[in-house]
């Protein structure tokens, strides 16, 4: 290596190898000499050497000086360790925040529905949190324009500079700690920078720790840019990026501001996007408009001056007014959930809760920024049918039907009662509990399902939504079924083993008389202090007991035999407890809790006559699931209710399939011949819908009422080639409709129409299509007086539908003429085709 001398020239070479003498200089060699020749001479005294004259002030100053820039560069050397080792301990979990490559931003979840009219997947509902509302868009999705939006105002050296820009930060730095060199506060924070707040959520803003911020912002950025390309931070950043309220992203903002997808965007739109991030409040499109055009031709002049779009452009984009989605549309868009999309929320969060194994509230967070796509079963236009007509406008179908209701709270959306100086009317019961009194009205649902299981549509109640994950009496309330369990129960269980038939001749009167002391007469009992009694002390009481049942109007039945079909059609519980006692209320029981999914039903106090056929169950069953149960009456099969088939991750990858069970319920024999016994409901003269079908290009329906006690609960669940559907109406908490309805009013028939009016619409355009058939009916004539297959005697004779393998024997009694106060039948068909005047047998019939 080359040394250099300190004066600054090149010192020869030593020889190798040669020894220097280094202990006498040269001038020491020539004295020696010369002493050698002349004569030896007194030594002089040594002069003392002389110090440079300096400045004690200067020297001491220096010296501090010196000692200073030591002990800075010390401790510099230190602070930079130190900082070094903070930004590694405080960036160590960054290897997460930080991976763009699979990145787990939240992003809100989608639902979609096929389009009944294309066949094609079109987007339903957003399923949001209250915190954000995200929805991924790759780069190339995003027009240029935007991207460029934001890199022209907030980052114009993004694609040159290595993440952090040095020159910026500096400034900023100077400004906020040392010298306040600019009139206001400096942002230096690169597009690197912004993303990294919004992925990692480090905002500390002034003092120390927004200094420490900075240090592990400027580190990460660096990391960042040296890890990933600018097209991948860009696209991260464009899809975190905080617009009003909850929006993060620019998909969500397109679609929110412009109901358009973010590759439809024009100029001015993606400049007004671009303008609100810099501050949501002060550019917000629906409060200060003024301020956001502003802001939005500064970014479009921006674009120009930097090269990204030309002179025309600019004037063209600035000159347009600023037109969101909510103003071509009249309103604003709605964020209040369907109650469709309430329970498909629900039964996605049940699921995962079982596929993840983790809490309901952990479920909803994950389904609320996880990404999925959720492919539901809703038919979108049959959706939009239903909630426009439980809009009820004016009462158009259910009557409102008020009444105080006695509550120990008031709510926002309560109906409050005020006594007349003004003051809110209460009562202070014994134990001090104030008690206040609220109006209420009667309430309905409905849900509609197809014969796969899948639930098309479905309302909750009546009016005008205000609420996202609201009360949903459709999808999860129960109510006692009143006669709507006769046929899922009794009457297919007696077709299924035989135990009857269509025209099986059952005695109008009680299954128990008062005589047979079996049945309590609670009223009488309570009345004279007598339920402490048991049944065997109860029997010295004679007026303790009652026959039982009663028909609906309080009738025992007149004692006549009657066929099968006709107690069905009429609802006649004495019919039908018969049929129950011939099935077994055990066998019932279990056929609709296991088989039929009816699982709310109790299985220690709803197994016995009165509940699984006469409906007093202990808490009932939901709208949803009893029109699920009634999918037999149409080829014997059961498939579990569902409102989604898949649902897909953010990648695309089946993430959930619909745990949904089919299986044969009923054989298609016994199914078709409950389906033609359900027509009679609504196409016989005597049913108690009768004449209520929907007109729909000739198509048939089934049905069946149902009342609960005290008329607190009123059914219909009605079923046509398409669809089956059932409505409740009622109060939410259960009260006697008649206490503020006519008798006349308070009637099934309100729930028949309604179905009526909803399947008229749903099937306007529908091609005619009718039930399967099963080749194990036949069609025979009967005989109307013993109920026998019609033999050549036999005066009287109707049409019924039997199973081939369990066909009555043929009648070979002697009759008498036919009496004229029996029921009358249709004697060639006792199903027809054409609608029958309904004839008024409210004084016999229950619903």
């Amino acid at each position: 290596m080359r040394k250099i001398h300190r004066g600054g020239e090149e010192q020869p070479a030593r020889p190798v190898g040669r020894k220097v003498n280094v202990s006498q200089s040269r001038r020491e060699v020539h004295s020696v000499a010369e002493n050698r020749t002349r004569a030896p001479k007194a030594p002089k005294s040594p002069k003392p050497p002389k110090e440079k004259s300096k400045h004690p002030i200067l020297r001491f100053i220096g010296r501090t000086l010196a000692t200073v820039l030591c002990l800075g560069i010390m401790l510099g050397s230190v602070v930079a360790v130190g900082m070094v080792f903070y930004v590694v301990q405080a960036t160590a979990n960054d290897g997460d925040l930080l991976d763009l490559d699979n990145i787990q931003l939240s992003q809100s979840s989608m639902v979609v529905a096929t389009d009944p009219d294309t066949g094609a997947q079109v987007e339903y509902a957003t399923l949001r949190s209250s915190n954000s509302h995200r929805v991924w868009a790759d780069l190339e999705q995003i027009p240029s324009n935007l991207q460029y939006a934001f890199i022209c105002t907030e980052d114009k050296d993004f694609y040159s500079e290595p993440g952090v820009n040095f020159k910026r930060t500096i400034g900023a730095m100077i400004n906020e700690y040392l010298l306040p060199i600019y009139s206001s506060k400096q942002g230096a924070s690169t597009l690197e920078q912004q993303l990294i707040k919004n992925l990692t959520d480090d905002n500390s803003a002034s003092g120390i720790d927004g200094a420490l911020r900075k240090v592990r912002e400027i580190y990460r950025a660096l990391c960042l840019s040296r890890s990933y390309s600018k097209e991948t931070i860009l696209e991260a950043y464009l899809n975190t990026i905080s617009f009003t309220g909850t929006i993060q992203g620019v998909q969500t903002a397109a679609n929110e501001y412009f109901n358009k997808d973010v590759s439809q965007l024009s100029l001015w739109e993606c400049a007004t996007i671009a303008s609100i991030t810099k501050n949501p409040t002060n550019y917000n499109p629906y409060t200060n408009p003024e301020n956001l055009i502003n802001r939005r031709n500064f970014i479009m002049y921006n674009m120009w001056q930097q090269g990204v779009i030309s002179e025309e452009d600019y004037r063209n984009g600035a000159a347009q007014p600023l037109v969101l989605a909510e103003e071509d549309s009249g309103k604003k868009p709605s964020t209040v959930t369907s109650y469709f999309t309430d329970a498909l929320f629900n039964e996605v969060v049940q699921d995962i809760m079982v596929k993840e194994g983790i809490s309901e509230s952990e479920a909803q967070k994950l389904l609320y920024t996880g990404g999925f796509t959720i492919e539901a079963t809703v038919n979108t236009k049959l959706q939009s049918q239903m909630e426009n007509l439980m809009l009820n406008t004016d009462d158009a179908y259910f009557p409102a039907g008020w009444h105080e209701e006695e509550v120990t709270s008031i709510s926002d959306d309560d109906v409050q009662v005020f006594n007349e100086d003004g003051t809110p009317k209460t009562r202070t019961g014994e134990d001090g509990t104030v008690y206040y009194y609220r109006n209420v009205r009667t309430q309905a649902a409905m849900v509609t399902l197809d014969y796969d299981g899948n639930v098309l549509a479905i309302a909750g109640g009546l009016g005008e939504k205000t609420k996202s994950l609201s009360l949903n009496r459709a999808y999860n309330v129960e109510r006692q079924t009143g006669s709507t369990i006769k046929p899922i129960g009794a009457y297919a269980l007696g077709i299924e083993y035989g135990l009857v038939n269509w025209s099986t001749m059952l005695n109008n009167s009680p299954l128990y008389q008062k005589q047979d002391m079996i049945i309590r007469d609670e009223d009488y009992c309570r009345k004279n202090g007598l339920m402490g009694l048991s049944d065997k002390q109860l029997r010295a009481y004679p007026n303790a007991w009652r026959s039982w049942p009663r028909n609906y109007g309080g009738n025992y039945g007149d004692g006549s035999d009657l066929p099968l079909w006709n107690g069905l059609a009429r609802s006649l519980n004495t019919i039908a407890i018969r049929v129950g006692d011939l099935v077994g209320a055990s066998n019932i029981f279990n056929f609709v809790y296991n088989t039929l999914q009816l699982n709310t039903l109790d299985p220690t106090n709803d197994v016995g006559l009165a509940q699984m056929v006469m409906g007093s169950q202990t808490k009932g069953v939901t709208p949803m699931a009893l029109a699920a149960a009634f999918q037999i009456f149409y080829d014997g099969e059961y498939t579990t209710p569902h409102l989604y088939t898949r649902v897909l991750d953010r990648d695309g990858n089946i993430y959930l399939e619909n745990n949904a069970t089919s299986y044969q319920a009923l054989t298609p024999d016994t199914a078709y011949v409950m389906n033609r016994l359900l027509k009679n409901v609504l196409f016989s003269s005597v049913g108690t819908a009768s004449g209520r079908y929907p007109n729909s290009n000739g198509m048939e329906a089934f049905g069946k009422t149902g009342t609960a006690s005290d008329e607190k609960d009123l059914w219909f669940v009605g079923g046509t080639p398409y669809y089956v559907t059932a409505v409740w109406w009622g109060y939410d908490a259960p009260y006697d409709m008649t206490k503020t309805l006519s008798k006349q009013q308070a009637k099934t028939r309100t729930c028949v129409t309604a179905w009526k009016a909803l399947m008229e619409q749903a099937q306007a355009d529908l091609p005619y299509k009718a039930f399967p058939t099963s080749a194990g009916v036949v069609e025979r004539r009967y005989c109307t007086q013993s109920g026998l297959l019609a033999g050549a005697g036999c005066p009287s004779t109707a049409v019924g539908y039997y199973r081939a393998d369990d066909l009555p024997d043929t009648c070979t009694y002697s009759h008498a003429a036919p009496q004229a106060a029996a029921p009358t039948e249709n004697t060639d068909d006792a199903v027809p085709t054409q609608p029958v005047v309904p004839t008024d047998t409210s004084a016999l019939d229950t619903e």
